[in-house]
C-alpha cells in the first residue's frame, strides 16, 4: 500500500476512526449505529448478521428496517454501498438483497465444479475434511453460501438417520441420470441402484461422475452383469434420448440384453414432471416413514442440501429408482413394520346412506362391498 499511494498515515489514527494525510476520513460504525449528522462517500458493510439475529424474525426485521429506512438514505443517488458477508440464513438481510435488481451481486463458493476457488490457501481435501468435522448444515452455510432452512427441506436429517432395512432384496432397479447434451459440458452423471425388500427400500449402489458417454455405459453394463438389476431407467430429455439407444445396442454387442426403459413418475401424457422439487415430493412421504436406508455419504449431503445444493444429480436417479420399485409388482408389496402418523394429515371421512333417503358422515375408509360367494377368481 505505501508503494502504490506513499505514507498516508496521520496524526489522528484512532480504533473508530483514521484521517489520511490527503484528508479522507474513515469511520468504523457497528450495525445499528445513529447515522444523522454523518454524510459519508461511500460506506463498506462487512457481516452486518452473526447468530443473534438471524435465527430471530423480529431481529432480522429491525436490521432490514436500520438498512433501508436510514442507512441507505445518508448516500446520494451517485454514491455506493458496499455489502461484504455470509448468507446465513435463508430470508436475512444478505439473501434479500441478492434477490433485489438494484442490487448488482457476487456469489461465490468454497468449493465450485469440485474445485477450490482458493486451491492454495484452502485445498479441496481440506475443505473436505471441514466439511465432514462440520456437517452439512454449518458447513453450506459458512463456506458455500447456502443456508439451508428446515422448514423448506423436503428430506430433513432425522428421516435418515438409524434407519436399518432388513436384506433379502426381491427386486431392484438402477436409474441413471446420464446429463449429457449436444455440446460438451462439466455436468455430472449419476446413477442410483435401490432395492426393495419386505420393509422398505435400500440403496445397493450409488455412484456419480464426469465419464464421458462411453465409458459410462461401460461402467453401466458392468454394474447390470454384477448386480442383475430387474430394470433399468434412463432419462429421457432433448439429446438424451440418444443415450438409450447407444447403451441398448452396445450391451447386445456383448451379448446382453438390458431390462431398460424411459424413467417416468405420474399417470397419463405428463408422466415426467420438469419440477426436481414436484418429483422429489412424489417418493418423500418414504423418507418420512423411515422406509429407505440410505448409506453413500455424498448421496446424503445431497439429498439434504436440496434443493438449493450444488448438485441434484443423484437425487433425480433416486427419485426415479424409487418410484419405479414402489408402483412395480415385482416381488410382492412390502410390510410396514408400524404406521407413522404424518404430521398434519386429517382424518377421512365419507357419506353413507343409513337408509332409504338418510345419509351420515362417517370417519374412515368406507367398507368394500363383499364379493358374492359362488363368484370364481381365476387370478
Amino acid at each position: 500500500l505505501k508503494k502504490d499511494f506513499g505514507e498516508m498515515k496521520s496524526d489522528k489514527w484512532r480504533e473508530d476512526m483514521i484521517i489520511l494525510n490527503n484528508g479522507t476520513i474513515i469511520r468504523a460504525k457497528g450495525q445499528g449505529f445513529q447515522i444523522r449528522g454523518f454524510r459519508p462517500d461511500m460506506i463498506i458493510c462487512d457481516d452486518l448478521e452473526d447468530e443473534n439475529i438471524i435465527y430471530s424474525k423480529d431481529q432480522r426485521a429491525k436490521l432490514e428496517h436500520w438498512f433501508f429506512r436510514t442507512l441507505l438514505p445518508s448516500l446520494k443517488p451517485e454514491q455506493n454501498l458496499v455489502y461484504v458477508g455470509t448468507k446465513l440464513h435463508t430470508q436475512s438481510l444478505m439473501s434479500n438483497l441478492q434477490k433485489k435488481p438494484e442490487f448488482l451481486s457476487r456469489f461465490y463458493a468454497a468449493i465450485t465444479n469440485e474445485e477450490s476457488i482458493w486451491e492454495d490457501r484452502w485445498p479441496l481435501v481440506s475443505l473436505r475434511k471441514l466439511q465432514r468435522e462440520l456437517g452439512t448444515y454449518a458447513f453450506q452455510a459458512e463456506y458455500q453460501n447456502n443456508p439451508i432452512s428446515l422448514a423448506d427441506q423436503p428430506i430433513k436429517p432425522h428421516y435418515l438417520q438409524n434407519v436399518k432395512i432388513e436384506p433379502g432384496i426381491r427386486v431392484s432397479c438402477l436409474a441413471i441420470d446420464p446429463a449429457i447434451s449436444e455440446k460438451e459440458s462439466s455436468d455430472y452423471r449419476a446413477f442410483c441402484l435401490f432395492g426393495r425388500t419386505a420393509d422398505g427400500f435400500k440403496e445397493i449402489l450409488t455412484e456419480r461422475n464426469r465419464w464421458g458417454i462411453n465409458e459410462q455405459i461401460d461402467r453401466i453394463i458392468d454394474i447390470y452383469v454384477r448386480y442383475k438389476p430387474d430394470r433399468i431407467l434412463v432419462e429421457e430429455v432433448a439429446f438424451q434420448k440418444i443415450y438409450r439407444q447407444l447403451l441398448t445396442e452396445k450391451a447386445r454387442e456383448r451379448g446382453i440384453f438390458l431390462p431398460i426403459s424411459t424413467a417416468e413418475l405420474g399417470v397419463g401424457p405428463d408422466k415426467r414432471p420438469k419440477d426436481k422439487m414436484t418429483r422429489l415430493l412424489a417418493v418423500s412421504h418414504l423418507f418420512e416413514q423411515k422406509l429407505v436406508q440410505v448409506d453413500n455419504p455424498d448421496l446424503i449431503e445431497e439429498l439434504l442440501a436440496f434443493p438449493t445444493g450444488d448438485n441434484d444429480d443423484m437425487v433425480d436417479a433416486t427419485v426415479f429408482s424409487l418410484y419405479w420399485l414402489m408402483n412395480s409388482r415385482h416381488g410382492g408389496a412390502f410390510r410396514q413394520k408400524e404406521k407413522v402418523a404424518i404430521p398434519g394429515a386429517k382424518e377421512s371421512f365419507y357419506v353413507k346412506e343409513v337408509r332409504p333417503g338418510v345419509f351420515v358422515t362417517q370417519v374412515g375408509e368406507p367398507e368394500l362391498p363383499k364379493a358374492n360367494s359362488n363368484f370364481i377368481s381365476y387370478g
